[in-house]
């Protein structure tokens, strides 16, 4: 229309036509502002519209409503792409579920089913409520949860989620989760929150605004008084009209979140880019984040045995396979079993007791061996003492003859997250509950810069502070005493969205799984949206600023303004586009890649 106008004076009202139409909604947002007693960025444009149609320059006020509206249906584009990848969680959700009644099924809706129930899930279908698996086996799609493209297969005993795919066999899956707790349901709030919280940076334009229009009204009534020239004054209103400047921040935000949520990351908290932006120093827990939590036995040690290692490691894996405690169940599950078992005793918090094929035996701690096995255990604590690892002492018949090393798995790809944040320049920090010289080892095999040991959960958050008082921290952790710690840092992050309740609620970003490697590629891309923003802010003030000085010189009219300004808008979006698309995340990494805690060059 505005084209039309200009080949054609007769059409002079199209213009205002498209002035009406495209600056009403914008004249809506300004006049709600005004009622809550808010300043916005968008008043700014108002006043030049304004001061458009006080110069009859239609063109000039239909041209520059227009843009307007493009750029907010722009923004509204790459909002969407943004979303795209998290907002595919809302259309996973069922209403129904296969309720298992004897030999036969009937839809049931997921509201009615209590934990406990059995469900059945057919090839093809989505898992509606989480639970666990107790027949039938099958390959799992979590991409829509986790962004991971392998499926996972699951069997009997195997936990398994609503919201991700069962791809192959029919599965009966016993509830857990009710539909109001469940993955899903814990999405949509995770997602609410998302949608709901605002950051700092997203109120850079609103925070400048009162300024900006002080600055603006100041220049005009200058122009005025040096010129005399109310068409120059009012020219001012229209070249400063800050479009660039209020769509530069939420798109680049937003096409970050995006950028996270097709890599398996969510956004929960938006001010935790300009946070992770200005981190220094990265926090880990320990079990569970840049370990597995799973122990494994490194063998036996004898001090003082007269049978071979392999004898006594299957003659004591066979005694704990009745134990029911972590470092027992390992020392089972990684050797193999000798002798039949009789006379099985545990004691709780030393240790078990038991006969293997007629010999007494006894594992456990110091304690025990004590008052069952005292004979040798000066030896055998002298030459532990200072060791890297949990120990378990085994004595037989009164005798302690040596000790089982154990220790905590390293994640596969903890020691390559750590080298790639070394080389942002960020310093990496364990905070663990074990002694000083566990904590060590595993720090050491890592590469991390340093290790609190012997941490509760307020040593934690305590430690946090202290960091805080100088510095920006990001703390990683999974577990329920993570989130004091997660809630106080700059930025945190839990670890899998299938984690603890507590740290997935206390953190602001959440890795849809137990990945860290996620983590040097969420920093480089906050650091590259902040840094896309900034430019963003500086290119928009410049074109204004630049424009400002034509039009006071009385060098450019309201139309040449609008260009300029409105073509600077152009820019800010393709930058702050560029973000959805930026590849920060590295070649990704497989266990392949990874050996014995150090990355093969």
């Amino acid at each position: 229309m505005v084209v039309l106008a200009v080949l054609n004076e007769d059409l002079w009202f199209l213009p205002i036509i498209s002035t009406v139409v495209c600056g009403a909604p914008i004249l809506k947002e300004v006049i709600i502002d005004t009622m809550n007693k808010e300043v916005s960025a968008e008043a700014l444009v108002v006043s030049a519209l304004i001061a458009c149609l006080v110069l009859k320059e239609y063109i000039a006020a239909a041209e520059i409503a227009i843009i307007m509206a493009v750029g907010e249906l722009l923004e509204d584009i790459i909002t969407t792409k943004a979303r795209s990848g998290i907002d595919a969680l809302g259309k996973v959700k069922v209403d129904n579920a296969h309720m298992i009644d004897g030999e036969s099924t009937y839809n049931l809706p997921l509201e009615d089913i209590e934990v406990g129930g059995c469900i059945r899930v057919f090839p093809g279908e989505t898992i509606p409520l989480d639970g666990i698996v107790v027949q039938g086996n099958s390959s799992i799609n979590k991409s829509i949860m986790t962004g991971e493209s392998v499926p996972v297969d699951v069997k009997p005993g195997d936990e398994v989620f609503s919201g991700t795919s069962n791809l192959y066999g029919s599965i009966d899956i016993q509830v857990t989760r009710c539909d109001s707790e469940g993955m899903m349901a814990r999405m949509s709030r995770l997602l609410a929150e998302a949608d709901a919280s605002k950051s700092r940076i997203v109120n850079t334009a609103d925070r400048w605004t009162k300024y900006i229009l002080l600055g603006t009204a100041i220049l005009t009534a200058v122009t005025y008084i040096v010129t005399q020239d109310v068409y120059r004054a009012l020219t001012i209103m229209v070249v400063f009209c800050p479009c660039a400047f209020i769509l530069a921040t939420p798109t680049g935000i937003m096409a970050a979140s995006g950028n996270m949520a097709r890599n398996g990351v969510l956004l929960k908290n938006s001010s935790a880019i300009e946070g992770m932006n200005k981190v220094t120093t990265v926090l880990f827990d320990k079990t569970g984040t840049l370990t597995t939590g799973k122990i494994h036995s490194k063998g036996f040690v004898s001090t003082s045995s007269a049978l071979p290692k392999g004898t006594v490691e299957g003659m004591v894996a066979s005694l704990e396979s009745r134990s029911e405690h972590p470092l027992g169940k390992a020392i089972a599950t990684d050797h193999g079993h000798i002798g039949t078992v009789e006379s099985f005793m545990n004691v709780a918090g030393q240790g078990i007791i038991g006969t293997v094929d007629g010999i007494r035996i006894a594992a456990g701690n110091a304690d025990l061996m004590t008052t069952e096995s005292p004979e040798g255990l000066d030896i055998a604590v002298s030459s532990s003492q200072d060791l890297p690892c949990t120990v378990v002492y085994v004595g037989m018949d009164g005798k302690c003859i040596g000790y089982f090393e154990l220790e905590d798995t390293i994640k596969d790809d903890s020691c390559w997250t750590v080298k790639e944040l070394r080389k942002e320049g960020v310093r990496t920090i364990m905070l663990t509950g074990d002694m000083q010289t566990v904590a060590r080892n595993v720090a050491e095999r890592i590469g991390l810069d340093d290790v609190v040991w012997k941490c509760k959960p307020e040593t934690k958050m305590n430690t946090v502070e202290n960091f805080e008082r100088t510095e920006c921290t990001c703390m990683l952790g999974d577990g329920m005493n993570d989130a004091p710690s997660l809630r106080r840092a700059t930025v945190g992050i839990s670890m899998g969205a299938i984690g603890n309740d507590v740290a997935v609620e206390s953190s602001d970003i959440i890795l849809m799984e137990d990945n860290i490697s996620k983590l040097p590629g969420i920093y480089r891309l906050c650091k590259r949206t902040v840094k896309t923003i900034v430019l963003g802010l500086t290119l928009s003030m410049a074109i204004n600023i630049s424009g400002t000085v034509l039009a006071m010189l009385g060098m450019i009219g309201p139309i040449a303004g609008a260009i300029l300004h409105n073509g600077g808008s152009l820019i800010v979006i393709l930058l702050a586009s560029s973000v959805l698309w930026a590849d920060t995340w590295g070649p990704g990494k497989s266990v392949h890649d990874f050996d014995k805690g150090t990355i093969r060059d």
